[in-house]
């Protein structure tokens, strides 16, 4: 069975779309890999492609000539480096009124 590495910021979903062209995929990568289809992917990892067809030629073929990398994930860390501006800030102490 072949295997891909997993990009920053790759989630199941966007695995799907690059290795099979489609999300119709999304559970044969999990139920191959044992995972959750939410479950947070660690950049470097490795997980199995399954062995069945590619559901649409065309994207899989664009995103391939591309170099298209689909990467949506949303971990802790990106929610830690967000908060921040006005909705997080106090008035007079890190956001000045003058």
């Amino acid at each position: 069975m072949e295997t891909v590495n997993v990009k920053p910021h790759q989630c199941l979903l966007d695995i799907s779309i690059q290795e099979k062209g489609g999300i119709g995929a999304l559970f044969d990568f999990a139920v191959v890999n044992d995972r959750s289809i939410t479950d947070d992917l660690k950049a470097g990892g490795i997980l199995l492609i399954p062995d069945t067809e590619i559901i649409n030629k065309r994207t899989f073929q664009l995103y391939e000539d591309e170099g298209v990398i689909p990467a949506n994930a949303y971990t802790a860390d990106d929610d830690a480096a967000i908060k921040g501006g006005i909705g997080y800030m106090g008035i007079q102490v890190d956001f000045r009124v003058s």
